[in-house]
């Protein structure tokens, strides 16, 4: 009869937890974790290739090393020296605000974003009337 008792109790606790279920990520969520990386181990993007109107690009010495890396705070860096904020606003629509450029002028960008997954980003924009698109590698 002890058993019992005790049983009862153990077996409704377990039913409780085996019940918990986690909500799985939306898509919007799961792009950002793209962007950004997972924990320690965060993404730095590597620029990888560049077409402009359709026109692939020779990458220069400083496009070659270009990165660019997106913190989980919304903010962004990269080599050239710039910082920034950025948004997803929806899941294939990315935002940026250049908020240290030497001439003080705050300036916006926004890209689509042709292709994101753990290890790839493609963004499309234009760029003083051109359309550029930029391929990105992910380095961690």
């Amino acid at each position: 009869m002890m058993y019992r008792r005790g049983f009862l109790p153990i077996v409704m606790v377990l039913l409780l937890f085996a019940c918990n279920k986690t909500e799985p990520k939306n898509l919007l969520e799961i792009k950002k974790d793209y962007l950004v990386g997972r924990g320690t181990s965060l993404t730095s993007w590597k620029l990888n290739g560049l077409t402009i109107d359709s026109i692939p690009q020779v990458l220069s010495g400083s496009q070659v090393g270009y990165f660019k890396k997106y913190l989980s705070t919304n903010h962004f860096t990269d080599t050239d020296g710039a910082t920034g904020d950025w948004s997803l606003p929806v899941i294939d629509s990315l935002k940026e605000v250049f908020k240290n450029y030497p001439s003080g002028i705050i300036v916006q960008q926004s890209a689509y974003i042709s292709f994101l997954s753990y290890d790839s980003l493609s963004l499309t924009y234009l760029l003083n009337g051109k359309k550029v698109n930029a391929r990105f590698k992910a380095v961690r």
